[in-house]
C-alpha cells in the first residue's frame, strides 16, 4: 500500500511539475501557435520595429481567405503595431471554449474597435521569442486590473503594442468587421502620455450656418501634443448632406480651412459633420455642427466709427498710425494743408458692442 501511495505522489508531482503554470487552465485551439509565436514563421515577425498604426485603418485591411492553420499571412501578422485607443471591457476567457486569454477591446474617437488578446504566459509555448514580452503585458495589466469570467468596464487612455493577427469569427465582443487583433500583446500602457507624433484636433466654432448658394467655412488646427513641431496632417470630412459639396485649403502646416458650398436648392436642416485629421499614424475627429437654410442671406453693414489727428511732420503721422494701429484703427488717407499742424490722418474702425 505504501509503495503504491508512492507511485500515485511521484505521478502527481511530475504531472504538476510538466504542466508548470498550465495547471488547472485552459489553452487554446484554433491558429494557438501563430497566436503565441510557435509557428515557423514567428522569426519573421519584425520585433524592432514597431509600426504606429489607427483602428480604423486596421479594420480596413483585407484578411486573408482562407485563414492559414499555421502560418502567418504577411505583411499585417509579420507586423508590431502600436494603438492608442481607450480600453472600454476586458475579461478572462475561461470556460469550456476558453483559452485563459485576456479579452481586451479597444475603441477609437470614431467608435470603431477591436480585440486585443494577452495570452496565459502558461500557455505559450518556451521556443515562442515573444514568451517573456506577454509575461510583462501579463502582469502590467494584474497590476491595474483584476480579470475576472465577466466582462467589466474600464474607459481608460491605453497605448498596446502587439502583432497582427486575424482570427476566426465567433461573435467575439468588440470584434472587428475583418476580425483583426492585436494578439499577442506585448505592451500596454495605462493612461500613456503624448506619443511622438500624436496631437490634439480643434476647430475655430463647432456649428456653421450655410445658405443655400452661398459658403461658409471654418479653420481646422492641429497642435502637437507635449511641444514640438507641428506635422503634415491630411484632413477629410465626412456627413456632408446632399447639396453640400467640400473643398479643404491648407493654411500653413497643420492647419487647413474646412469650405463648404451649397446649391440653392439645399435641403434645411442639421447635419453632424465628422471632421478627421491624420498623420504620423495618429488619428483624431471631431464633430461640427453644419446647420443649412434656404432663406436668404442677409448682410448687415458694418458700423464704422472715424477719427481725424494732425500731425507736424511725416514722421508723427507714422508714428500716431502706429499707435492707433494697436487700437484696430486703419488708416483711411492722409491730406497736406496749410499751417503749422500741415498733416491731417483719417482712421476707421468697426464699432465695438
Amino acid at each position: 500500500m505504501g509503495k503504491i501511495r508512492g507511485v500515485f505522489w511521484g505521478l502527481f508531482a511530475f504531472c504538476f511539475v510538466s504542466t508548470g503554470a498550465t495547471f488547472g487552465q485552459r489553452c487554446g485551439v484554433e491558429r494557438w501557435s501563430v497566436k503565441t509565436g510557435t509557428d515557423s514563421d514567428s522569426s519573421h515577425v519584425d520585433l524592432s520595429n514597431p509600426q504606429a498604426a489607427n483602428i480604423i485603418d486596421l479594420i480596413a485591411l483585407q484578411p486573408p481567405n482562407p485563414l492559414p492553420k499555421d502560418n502567418r499571412f504577411a505583411p499585417t501578422e509579420t507586423t508590431v503595431f502600436v494603438v492608442d485607443a481607450t480600453l472600454t471591457d476586458y475579461k478572462l476567457e475561461t470556460g469550456a471554449t476558453g483559452d485563459s486569454d485576456y479579452h481586451l477591446v479597444l475603441m477609437d474617437d470614431q467608435g470603431n474597435t477591436m480585440v486585443a488578446e494577452i495570452p496565459s504566459p502558461g500557455c505559450v509555448g518556451a521556443g515562442s521569442p515573444f514568451a517573456s514580452q506577454i509575461a510583462s503585458a501579463r502582469t502590467l495589466f494584474d497590476a491595474q486590473f483584476t480579470a475576472t469570467s465577466s466582462f467589466q468596464t474600464a474607459n481608460v487612455p491605453v497605448r498596446v503594442t502587439g502583432v497582427g493577427f486575424f482570427d476566426f469569427f465567433h461573435h467575439q465582443h468588440g470584434a472587428a468587421r475583418n476580425v483583426i487583433e492585436l494578439h499577442p500583446v506585448l505592451d500596454i500602457q495605462i493612461n500613456p502620455g503624448p506619443a511622438n507624433g500624436d496631437f490634439v484636433l480643434s476647430g475655430s466654432s463647432g456649428a456653421m450656418l450655410l445658405h443655400g448658394g452661398s459658403s461658409s467655412s471654418v479653420s481646422l488646427s492641429a497642435s502637437p501634443m507635449g511641444g514640438g513641431a507641428s506635422s503634415n496632417i491630411d484632413f477629410t470630412v465626412s456627413g456632408l448632406p446632399a447639396g453640400v459639396t467640400s473643398r479643404i485649403a491648407s493654411t500653413g502646416v497643420g492647419k487647413a480651412r474646412l469650405i463648404l458650398t451649397a446649391t440653392p436648392s439645399v435641403p434645411e436642416g442639421t447635419f453632424p459633420l465628422v471632421v478627421t485629421a491624420a498623420g504620423k499614424g495618429r488619428s483624431h475627429s471631431l464633430t461640427i455642427s453644419l446647420n443649412t437654410s434656404n432663406a436668404p442671406e442677409t448682410v448687415e453693414s458694418p458700423q464704422w466709427e472715424y477719427k481725424m489727428i494732425t500731425a507736424a511732420s511725416e514722421q508723427e503721422v507714422v508714428d500716431q498710425a502706429n499707435l492707433l494701429g494697436a487700437q484696430e484703427w486703419e488708416l483711411v488717407s492722409v491730406v497736406r494743408v496749410s499751417g503749422p499742424s500741415a498733416w491731417r490722418a483719417f482712421f476707421k474702425r468697426l464699432k465695438k458692442d
